[in-house]
């Protein structure tokens, strides 16, 4: 017969992770606080009835402390729990009102790219629901779930992980320890993926972001201020000090960075996906070149005065189609 006893458990062993004897294996399990015999028999696919048997039980009552013979053939049974439980290390925080992914992070002093990386699944940054259970990690570290018909040799492959370094971070020490729907933290791997997901669903819910925060002087539509200016203002200008950082309002790329001869000044214009594209005038310095692709709130420039204005301040156009519109429409 095999005996696998959880001193025994090495996680590189190929066997004792995917296979074991079908008809003669068994594992002996020490009875802990909240275990049954029902639980012990779900977790491990096998019947109370079986548990029985094996270990001579006159009845289904068992005690913190007493060693349960399993017999059990080639799949592991799933968790007997609902919800998995997390990681060492980890703990889950509900959402309550007001809370944003960004406060619960700072609440707990991690990043936001730790919490994407113990939660990848999330759908959104910035619009998650209240109520939702979120897994807090104690650094930034990435977890997943084990899938069904998901080994874990599956998962050190995927990720090129070390065994060893995977079982000492989730403290595994038995080949049970291993079930489908666990959550898996996985060392020195980051969100790169998630990340990126997440961030253009970012986009998409807040497809243009204010540009520069300051006080609008001017709005898009009729106007008639001399200085043989249009009489018709094509954008909306954002008074604010010399030098102030301006961000792209949206990821693209730049089309034009330079010396405009229509009035903008130093002009910036990005293409963004779809062909709309904004435009950022009055730059006193210019922080990006032709070609670059930027991100959102990205730096493009800092607020100047040039071409024909009258003072410190962005002038900002989006277009749509070619066609300019009013960006208060837009922005968000």
């Amino acid at each position: 017969m095999i005996y696998v006893r959880t001193a025994l458990f090495v996680l590189c062993a190929a066997g004792a992770l995917t296979q074991f004897a079908a008809a003669e294996s068994y594992a002996l399990r020490t009875v802990v606080s909240g275990d049954s015999l029902g639980l012990i028999a779900e977790r491990y696919r096998v019947s109370v009835d079986d548990l029985m048997v094996v270990n001579g039980l006159q009845s289904a009552t068992i005690h913190p402390g007493q060693v349960i013979t399993v017999p059990y053939v080639a799949a592991v049974g799933g968790p007997a729990e609902t919800a998995a439980p997390p990681p060492p290390g980890f703990r889950w925080h509900r959402m309550g009102p007001g809370e944003t992914l960004s406060t619960v992070a700072s609440a707990y002093g991690v990043s936001v790219e730790a919490m994407v990386g113990a939660n990848p699944d999330i759908s959104s940054l910035d619009r998650l629901p209240l109520g939702i259970e979120l897994l807090v990690p104690p650094a930034l570290r990435m977890v997943v779930t084990l899938r069904p018909g998901e080994s874990i040799l599956d998962v050190i492959a995927a990720y090129e992980l070390e065994p060893e370094e995977l079982a000492r971070a989730n403290q595994l020490r038995s080949p049970f320890d291993i079930v489908p729907g666990m959550l898996l933290f996985l060392p020195g791997v980051r969100p790169v993926e998630a990340m990126a997901r997440l961030e253009r669903v970012r986009e998409e819910e807040n497809r243009y972001v204010w540009p520069l925060h300051g006080r609008l002087t001017s709005y898009f539509g009729p106007r008639n201020l001399g200085m043989g200016t249009s009489s018709f203002h094509r954008g909306v200008d954002i008074a604010a000090p010399w030098g102030t950082p301006v961000v792209s309002s949206r990821s693209g790329t730049v089309t034009f960075a330079g010396w405009s001869s229509q009035g903008y000044g130093n002009l910036v214009k990005v293409r963004h996906a779809g062909g709309d594209e904004t435009w950022y005038g009055h730059f006193s310095s210019i922080g990006v070149s032709v070609g670059q692709y930027v991100k959102q709130n990205q730096i493009v420039g800092y607020v100047g005065s040039t071409g024909i204005s009258t003072g410190p301040h962005l002038h900002f156009e989006l277009y749509t189609g070619s066609r300019a519109v009013d960006p208060l429409s837009m922005l968000r």
